[in-house]
């Protein structure tokens, strides 16, 4: 008897990281090789950004999350739970960040996670 295939899923999560000196804006473009399906978004302000730092993130050069405007806040940690978006096999992600302080630079970041289907070559765990 031939043996059962079983499915197996993993993730993966996309990290957009970089200081943005004060005064400029910063666009920052990841994929990932396999398709599958985005299942969190979370964006991160850290202390004293003071709503002066927007983001906002792209799926293939479209708004994703806002959907419209910006989000722009301070000391915060938004995240979109449960989502189950459709994402291509090298779609590009890219996140827009500008930052408006006239004197700090900043680091926000977002993380996007997406789930895949493991290719059976990958191989087992164990």
């Amino acid at each position: 008897m031939a043996e059962a295939q079983v499915e197996e899923y993993a993730e993966v999560e996309l990290n957009f990281r970089e200081t943005i000196q004060s005064g400029q804006g910063v666009r920052i473009t990841h994929s990932f090789r396999e398709e599958g399906h985005i299942t969190r978004v979370l964006f991160h302000f850290p202390p004293g950004c003071n709503g002066l730092v927007e983001m906002r993130l792209l799926k293939d050069e479209r708004a994703f999350f806002p959907v419209q405007g910006h989000l722009a806040l301070d000391s915060a940690t938004p995240e979109r739970q449960n989502m189950n978006v459709t994402y291509y096999a090298n779609e590009p992600m890219t996140l827009e960040v500008l930052n408006r302080d006239a004197e700090n630079p900043h680091t926000p970041t977002c993380t996007v996670t997406i789930k895949y289907k493991r290719p059976w070559w990958y191989g087992k765990r164990g």
